[in-house]
């Protein structure tokens, strides 16, 4: 009784002086946080803004609002402007508001703000990223250069190694890191394919992590692993059946995902910046915080198709609706 009667006398206490003082509410100050990286091998682009909250203007010394950090949809528009010598290239780019979930790291979290844009990204270009609240006109914006040697493109026609022949696919002058597969945490295996459409022709391609996404009974390591089943069943759930269409297999590589230079900073400060309630330790934004940079796709092997591997992906029973040429270049 004692115990309970002297937990009533606190509840009173502080029921009493919270009706005497009315709380001094923090200042909030909102600061928008933005992840954005461009790859000349990749089709699309992405970029990821959230906010966070300060009490003052020092980076790190906040105060978090867990149930906050996701702006609502289409609370922005972004765009992407391309330089050469200086002078802008053509119109800028719109991205656009998508649903989104990736691997774990910057674009993993639930509900977020994701945008998109299918615009190709070209070598020794530079980039301008501005991101524009709509709210409040307040601008964000960063300068980033394009990283790598080779385009998607291009990547269709660089010579495929021979099969199980590993050899440096292509060079990267002036590149200060590891090349070595064994130095990274994990690779992606890419499947390259043509699609021939009312006289076009389009790239395309189909990324597998296998850290990400294992497929059963299949090491990391096997450079054999695309011959299995389970390879050629998770190509076919990642690719449409379209009949209106006729495609073609181009080959297999083994890629590294390379960080450019404005991202080398970013990981060298914070290496695995999964959490979205944080303030970046490097940002390289002008009017908010975050990252703009490139990433690239180094092929450290590539993977010449044997006849007997095309005739699987055209006459198999996983990729046969699909409508692959088969080794004699026909359709059926």
């Amino acid at each position: 009784m004692k115990k309970a009667a002297s937990i009533f006398i606190i509840l009173a206490l502080i029921l009493t002086v919270s009706c005497e003082k009315d709380l001094e509410l923090a200042k909030w100050k909102e600061i928008s946080v933005i992840y954005s990286l461009i790859n000349i091998k990749d089709s699309v682009q992405y970029l990821r803004i959230n906010r966070v909250y300060s009490t003052d203007d020092e980076p790190l010394n906040y105060t978090q609002i867990n149930d906050s950090v996701n702006y609502p949809d289409n609370a922005f528009e972004v765009y992407l402007e391309e330089y050469k010598d200086g002078n802008l290239v053509g119109e800028a780019v719109a991205y656009f508001p998508v649903d989104r979930q990736k691997e774990p790291g910057l674009f993993s979290n639930a509900s977020n703000c994701v945008y998109k844009t299918r615009t190709k990204i070209n070598k020794d270009s530079e980039y301008k990223l501005r991101v524009i609240n709509r709210d409040s006109g307040k601008e964000i914006w960063g300068q980033a250069s394009a990283f790598g040697g080779y385009t998607l493109e291009e990547s269709f026609y660089y010579e495929r190694a021979y099969y199980r022949v590993n050899y440096p696919a292509e060079p990267m002058p002036g590149y200060e890191g590891s090349l070595d597969p064994y130095d990274h945490e994990h690779y992606i295996v890419r499947f390259l394919y043509w699609e021939y459409k009312d006289g076009e022709t389009f790239y395309k391609y189909v990324d597998w992590v296998p850290t990400i996404h294992p497929l059963k009974d299949i090491a990391d390591d096997d450079t054999a692993c695309q011959l299995f089943d389970a390879y050629w069943e998770y190509l076919a759930e990642n690719i449409q059946v379209d009949p209106t269409l006729k495609r073609r297999a181009r080959g297999i590589d083994y890629m590294l995902a390379l960080p450019g230079k404005e991202l080398q900073n970013f990981i060298l400060i914070y290496e695995q910046p999964t959490n979205p309630h944080f303030f970046p330790g490097y940002s390289n934004l002008q009017g908010g915080f975050g990252i703009f940079g490139s990433k690239y796709y180094y092929t450290y092997f590539g993977l010449k198709l044997k006849t007997r591997t095309v005739d699987t992906i055209s006459w198999g029973r996983h990729l046969i609706n699909h409508r692959f040429a088969d080794s004699n270049g026909e359709w059926h």
